[in-house]
């Protein structure tokens, strides 16, 4: 049989199953297998194996582990992305060969593409007889019907994921901004979003990329965080997550996280909570407020809530227009040149006062002191400011003002974060 007529053939029986079979996927690899006398694997973005053909290698570590496990181990997942296979499935326009150290028989590797977007993979391994040219068109023929099939209603979950992900793209470029028009794709996507809505931004600036591929790392963090959606974004990784209650996101699940970011040195900025989609872009450019304030203030950190940081996004504007040096109250700079001055360490104690909520008894247990002296040290201290500490405005520009020392680095913060308890004991414990 000629090629032109083998490639029609083929063609037809693909059509056949599309049109008629209840197989799937797995219906259309079978076909390939009887064309192609070669075993054949989807595997999705991730290497995991969606369809394959049935059939042992036994010396062929990669095969088996899809085989048996359906997934690649990470260890080859990292050894293609060393050798660059991933960048190089991306970047093909068709079928090629290739064989890397992992691999004990060649592949012939082709992207299935829908949309415009790569969404899976196609390999056939060279086992059973050697490659011919021929095969690069039927590698082509089939990964376009796979791309078919892929789309048909037993994949309309796989397909509502891109939609969303369009989706969110839309808002975060301010394409959408109608609320009926974003309700009424919401809708039609039934996805099912809660009334509390955050957005995560991750930067992988500082992340190895020859571990693991972004893609890879995207879809592990979003199995991370409940009701979590996410998509690559201007070189980061976004997630929104919605949650019926906003306590829903706090304590253990973002501890674990947090764990695990340290581990791949990823950062994460959140979001104060969201209500409206049309608002989403505010709160993505939040969540990247939370992300570049939180890194200058506690390298030590791997996760930034918003509403932790945000009077530091306000030291960060006000520094920009001369900072603490402007905008202190001049009394504590009185104070301040004291110690100085007699050796005395009365701005410390202010500082944990304020820091105690003005808490005579923890104050005093804190600086190990006795409650008389600490009260001894307080009146010191309005005698020299020439204040009152029962004054709230003063108060209130104590606290603004110590923020923004903390934020010029002149005095050293003490965190207390209320959202991810003891956070850094559990970071120093890995």
């Amino acid at each position: 049989m000629s090629d032109h007529n083998s490639l029609l053939t083929f063609s037809l029986k693909l059509l056949d199953a599309l049109a008629n079979s209840n197989r799937g996927l797995q219906g259309l690899v079978d076909i390939g297998y009887s064309v192609l006398e070669n075993p054949i694997m989807i595997t999705d973005k991730n290497w995991r194996a969606i369809a394959l053909t049935m059939v042992e290698i036994p010396d062929d570590t990669g095969w088996n582990e899809l085989l048996i496990n359906g997934l690649l181990s990470p260890e080859l997942v990292s050894a293609g992305i060393r050798e660059n296979l991933v960048d190089r499935i991306e970047q093909s326009e068709g079928p090629f060969k290739c064989q890397y150290s992992s691999m004990k028989y060649s592949r012939l590797f082709n992207k299935v593409v829908i949309n415009g977007k790569s969404v899976a993979t196609v390999s056939v391994i060279e086992y059973n007889r050697p490659f011919k040219d021929i095969d690069f068109s039927l590698v082509k023929i089939l990964s376009d019907s796979i791309a078919t099939e892929m789309q048909k209603d037993q994949f309309q979950q796989f397909t509502r994921g891109m939609q969303f992900e369009q989706l969110i793209e839309n808002l975060l470029e301010r394409r959408l901004k109608d609320p009926k028009v974003i309700e009424e794709r919401v809708n039609l996507l039934n996805i099912g979003i809660k009334k509390n809505i955050y957005v995560f931004v991750f930067d992988v600036s500082e992340f190895d990329s020859k571990k693991f591929s972004l893609s890879y790392m995207r879809d592990t963090l979003e199995k991370m965080i409940s009701g979590g959606k996410a998509l690559i974004y201007d070189n980061k990784i976004v997630i929104t997550a919605s949650f019926s209650r906003t306590q829903d996101i706090l304590k253990t699940e973002l501890i674990n996280l947090s764990a695990f970011l340290k581990k791949n040195n990823i950062r994460c900025g959140i979001s104060r909570r969201c209500t409206q989609l049309a608002e989403l872009r505010f709160y993505y450019d939040q969540a990247l407020d939370a992300l570049r304030v939180g890194t200058y203030m506690d390298r030590e950190r791997y996760i930034y809530p918003y509403g932790e940081y945000a009077v530091y996004h306000i030291a960060e504007a006000c520094s920009e227009a001369g900072g603490s040096k402007v905008f202190s109250h001049p009394a504590l700079e009185v104070l301040m040149t004291y110690d100085k001055e007699y050796n005395t360490t009365f701005t410390n104690s202010l500082y944990e006062y304020l820091i105690h909520f003005k808490n005579i008894s923890n104050t005093a247990k804190a600086l190990h002191l006795h409650r008389n002296t600490l009260i001894y040290h307080l009146q010191r201290i309005e005698e020299i400011m020439e204040v009152s500490l029962s004054d709230y405005h003063t108060i209130q520009l104590l606290e603004l003002s110590f923020r923004l020392l903390e934020y010029d680095k002149k005095i050293t913060p003490r965190f207390f974060w209320n959202t991810i308890n003891n956070e850094k004991e559990n970071n120093k414990k890995d």
